[in-house]
């Protein structure tokens, strides 16, 4: 692993908004970070944390959560919150298989999930974060009224969660198949993640979907 990356592994790990699954943590634990019953809206494949961090200064009366299998990844964002003194925004390092684990039933009011990894082979549907599977563990923790926000630049990725959403009878609230840069009706689609920022300076053409059960 080359050093610096190790670097700020181990930085992230001694971070105070920082959590990770390997240490069992629970939602009572970021209610005392937080200090608040805010609403708490989760972010899955959050990269670098630039989402959580802008979405966090938007709404201070919300509670932020970005997760991310490699802390290495998470170590801007996380500093950027605590630089800033940010304090409705944390990290959570970990796999979204586990969220059920780690927060109540009915307890996030949406789910964040941008420009995730397509896993375009057919045999690794189920790891795509939009898949029946994972369905299942956010209607577990997700509010009644809950939505998902989803936003991607992969055009299987998209007609697949098109699909899933049709097959399970989910209630569409927002739907665009070409998501414009000017579009800043609504906070939650006009941020750009730096994944976004990019594919879009490739040409990339974005969708975007906003549902819920």
């Amino acid at each position: 692993m080359p050093r610096k990356k190790l670097i700020k592994i181990n930085e992230v790990n001694s971070f105070p908004n920082v959590f990770n699954l390997s240490e069992n943590p629970t939602e009572k634990d970021f209610r005392s970070y937080f200090n608040n019953e805010n609403k708490i809206v989760l972010e899955i494949g959050c990269g670098h944390g630039d989402y959580t961090y802008n979405l966090a200064q938007h709404f201070p009366d919300k509670n932020f959560i970005g997760m991310d299998v490699k802390g290495s990844r998470i170590h801007a964002g996380a500093t950027s919150v605590l630089e800033n003194k940010i304090n409705n925004a944390a990290f959570l390092v970990g796999r979204a298989e586990k969220l059920n684990q780690v927060f109540e039933n009915k307890s996030i009011s949406e789910i964040l999930i941008p420009f995730p990894d397509p896993h375009v082979r057919r045999k690794s549907e189920n790891r795509r974060l939009v898949s029946e599977y994972f369905l299942k563990i956010y209607k577990e923790i997700l509010t009644d009224e809950g939505k998902i926000h989803f936003k991607t630049d992969n055009d299987l990725l998209f007609d697949f969660s098109l699909n899933v959403i049709s097959k399970l009878n989910l209630k569409i609230h927002f739907l665009v198949n070409d998501l414009q840069i000017n579009d800043e009706s609504d906070i939650y689609r006009s941020i750009q993640t730096r994944y976004e920022k990019h594919y879009r300076k490739d040409g990339r053409i974005i969708k975007y979907v906003c549902f819920g059960f």
